[in-house]
């Protein structure tokens, strides 16, 4: 009910604010344009348009919910994805029951059958931590393909209003007398405010610390109940964390490690292991993943952006143990199109807004951390 208030409250604002001219003053003044929004800017003495009220970058989750949050409201949305759609990424896929409410509330339905791979229900998630004891959490979940359920949050993005440009490479992004320019595949495209979803890697020269992800699927056997996730963290495994689950029958082992020689080593030793305590066999490799995921530490700090642009997602640093960034992704990009959307003429208050309506997702993300860091003797840094 808060949310729809917020809502109404914008579209009263919006339908003012679409046919103004904003003056050097800061003052407003009525146009007859509704379908754009002019700012004048003093050094070059005339106005210029730009077409959309917010530029999205990067079609995952967290862009997706954003963008469709955004069109909604009745926002003008671009939305830039560097890959051809519907692109792949390697992913565990699982949707956590966090998601799985955070779809039912806001979409007023489940995730689609067509988007899931069997076993469909994941029972949760069991750990072994550096002395080979297990911890079982149990909880609903589905396991999904991440390039089928990316392309349904994107389709809803779509129905809402949002216009996509795929295969779209965004190389630069900036703010001048609060124009948001972004330049992609050498043009630029211009917006009042932006929200960046590029996920691990990010955009122009600040550049995160990343764990290279490694996974292989294969058929064969294994004596694993295939309904669960299973996270390996002794340090002889993987340089991060090793993994094991089942998607559409294929056994799927990964490691990762933040130097890329290492790899191949981990990989063996972790092949090695199964073969030992689980009796896995493999008849046939039948594919390799590789990724690139951001390393999270304490005090957790986050990049929430700032002036016209919020960072949202793994960009921004939400990533929960084990890589399951999902969760946040969704939730910190809906929080961020929120903020827009309650303070799109005011836009001061918008990065506090943000900060606090994302505050539950940050605590979320560090009581796993934290619990992650008692269970294991490699993340203990994360429990100080």
């Amino acid at each position: 009910m808060r949310v729809c208030a917020i809502k109404q409250g914008f579209a009263q604002r919006q339908a003012v604010f679409c046919n103004t001219i904003i003056t050097a003053n800061g003052s407003f003044k009525l146009l007859n344009a509704p379908k754009k929004v002019y700012v004048a800017t003093k050094e070059r003495g005339f106005n210029r348009c730009f077409m959309y009220d917010v530029i999205v970058i990067g079609a995952g989750p967290c862009g997706c919910i954003a963008a469709r949050t955004l069109s909604k409201s009745g926002l003008t949305v671009l939305l830039l994805e560097k890959c051809k759609l519907p692109r792949y990424k390697s992913c565990s896929g699982i949707v956590i029951e966090r998601s799985m409410r955070f779809i039912e509330e806001q979409f007023g339905c489940a995730v689609p059958q067509s988007v899931t791979c069997t076993p469909v229900d994941n029972r949760g998630m069991i750990f072994t931590d550096d002395d080979g004891r297990e911890y079982r959490f149990s909880s609903r979940g589905l396991n999904i393909w991440r390039d089928k359920f990316d392309y349904w949050l994107l389709s809803l993005a779509q129905e809402a209003g949002t216009k996509v440009k795929d295969e779209s490479v965004v190389t630069a992004i900036q703010e001048a007398e609060e124009i948001i320019e972004i330049t992609v595949n050498g043009t630029v495209e211009q917006a009042r405010y932006a929200i960046d979803c590029s996920g691990a890697v990010g955009i122009g020269k600040k550049i995160h610390r990343t764990v290279i992800t490694y996974q292989t699927y294969n058929y064969g056997a294994i004596d694993l109940d295939p309904h669960y996730f299973y996270a390996y963290l002794q340090a002889e495994l993987s340089g991060y964390d090793a993994w094991f689950n089942v998607k559409d029958d294929m056994l799927v082992l990964g490691v990762a490690s933040a130097d890329q020689r290492e790899i191949q080593k981990y990989y063996e030793v972790f092949e090695s292991y199964m073969q030992e305590k689980h009796a896995l066999t493999i008849n046939k490799q039948l594919r390799t993943d590789k990724w690139l995921i951001r390393t999270v530490e304490p005090p957790f700090d986050i990049d929430y952006g700032g002036g016209g642009i919020l960072k949202a997602g793994e960009n921004a640093g939400f990533l929960n143990p084990m890589g399951e960034g999902i969760s946040c992704a969704m939730e910190s990009g809906y929080y961020a199109a929120l903020a827009i959307i309650s303070n799109y003429t005011d836009r001061q208050s918008i990065l506090e807004t943000y900060k606090t309506n994302v505050s539950d997702v940050k605590n979320y993300m560090q009581r796993q951390w934290q619990l992650a860091g008692h269970i294991s003797k490699k993340f203990s840094f994360m429990d100080q």
